[in-house]
């Protein structure tokens, strides 16, 4: 799942001093603006959340009744990489290199999509099939995404403000997983909300998302309880996000991390932050999988 754009954000110091970045390339006709200004900062939750889906594929289908191929949303899915590692053979350095290969130009327009479509296509690789439906503001990015194959289906929706459309509506009363990559903060609640929303009490889905430490989480929690949901640590620990920007941004996640009562160095390994990889699923589904037999999958 990429960084969102500036409005579906936390509200902190670090992310509006960044915005301007992302506003410039978050919604192109060619991803790779977004990879190059990513690429410096190691960003690696793509890659690790695969791995999660991975591990999650049979335990998942098998408890939900989806058989081989479960329905997955990626929320805010940007240009969908998390769909390009699950179904070919290349790694997130290989993506980095890969759009790192070329100067784009906004005149360019979309005149790599071909390139692209043909270098993923000899990647092909077999593996954990899921259905994938993506979701995001930033239209171009979902273009991207559908044109390549990374995502099966597109929906240009912010479901932060308002209510999903019926064709949405649609797609979610048959996911079996939301994923999201621990980049929304504050803004999830509301958007989880609605998507629960759609489901009513039958078929509840999991959620696979990313908390990072120096984010106000209680909201979330509270909806999580109310829903009746169960929450629990993925890998049973910490696992890398990405390096800070830069210098301020750290000492801007080091300052909120101790304000909500965390200590904050206690979440940064090898110059990496560190979140935890959190599964959310239906407290009273008694065909739940225990964690533990996932988390043995995971690598």
């Amino acid at each position: 799942m990429m960084a969102p754009p500036p409005r579906m954000t936390e509200s902190s110091d670090s992310y509006t001093r960044h915005c301007p970045l992302f506003v410039r390339v978050y919604d192109l006709d060619d991803p790779s603006p977004y990879f190059a200004a990513l690429r410096p900062s190691g960003y690696r939750m793509p890659a690790a959340l695969v791995s999660a889906l991975e591990a999650i594929h049979a335990p998942l289908g098998a408890a939900r009744g989806a058989g081989d191929t479960p329905r997955v949303l990626d929320f805010a899915c940007g240009y969908g990489v998390i769909g390009a590692l699950l179904r070919h053979d290349v790694s997130m350095e290989g993506i980095f290199a890969r759009y790192g290969e070329r100067e784009w130009r906004p005149e360019d327009g979309r005149r790599y999509w071909e390139q692209d479509a043909a270098f993923f296509a000899a990647r092909l690789r077999e593996g954990a099939a899921f259905e994938i439906g993506g979701i995001d503001i930033a239209g171009n990015a979902l273009d991207y995404a559908r044109s390549l194959g990374f995502v099966d289906r597109a929906f240009h929706e912010n479901v932060v403000d308002d209510a999903p459309s019926d064709a949405l509506k649609h797609f979610l009363r048959g996911v079996d997983l939301v994923v999201e990559s621990g980049a929304l903060g504050v803004m999830l609640p509301d958007a989880f909300a609605r998507i629960l929303d759609c489901r009513g009490d039958e078929g509840r889905p999991w959620f696979l998302y990313c908390p990072r430490p120096d984010v106000n989480w209680s909201a979330l929690n509270a909806l999580w309880a109310e829903r009746g949901y169960r929450t629990e640590s993925f890998c049973g620990g910490p696992v890398r996000y990405r390096k800070p920007l830069d210098e301020q941004e750290r000492t801007d996640m080091l300052r909120r991390s101790r304000a909500l009562g965390r200590p904050g160095e206690a979440f940064m390994q090898g110059g990496y932050l560190l979140v935890d990889m959190t599964l959310a699923r239906p407290e009273a589904d008694a065909c739940n999988p225990p964690i533990a037999a996932m988390r043995t999958r995971y690598g």
